[in-house]
């Protein structure tokens, strides 16, 4: 995806520079760079926005009791928390107190499939 990118990018450069017999003169100079810039739009910043989204929405629906696993690789159950500090227990007797940006993920278990279909 990075090498079509660079293509296009070359390409467009290439167009703005030789120009059109009219001289390249009024709005046409510009079209390129809009082209581009919609591109790097729709492919790097919207995904990146989404993603934010989806984290922002992931923190505030964390209840206590949901089991998360932290920026650092360690995973917990929550027993409390308020506007900005998590408390996570980590292992029994163990509770440490994290910002709730570190929590990267919450954990949700599946059931298993039996394999019976009706």
């Amino acid at each position: 995806m990075r090498s079509f990118l660079f293509l296009l990018i070359l390409f467009v450069a290439q167009a703005c520079t030789t120009g059109g017999e009219d001289g390249g003169g009024g709005f046409s100079g510009f079209f390129p760079l809009i082209i581009i810039m919609a591109l790097l739009w729709l492919v790097l910043l919207r995904p990146q926005q989404r993603r934010a989204k989806n984290r922002r929405e992931m923190l505030s629906k964390l209840e206590v009791g949901d089991e998360v696993v932290m920026s650092s690789g360690v995973y917990g159950r929550i027993a409390s928390f308020d506007e900005q500090t998590v408390f996570v227990d980590i292992a029994d007797n163990v509770r440490v107190k994290v910002t709730r940006d570190s929590i990267a993920e919450r954990i949700t278990y599946h059931e298993e499939w039996d394999g019976d279909s009706n």
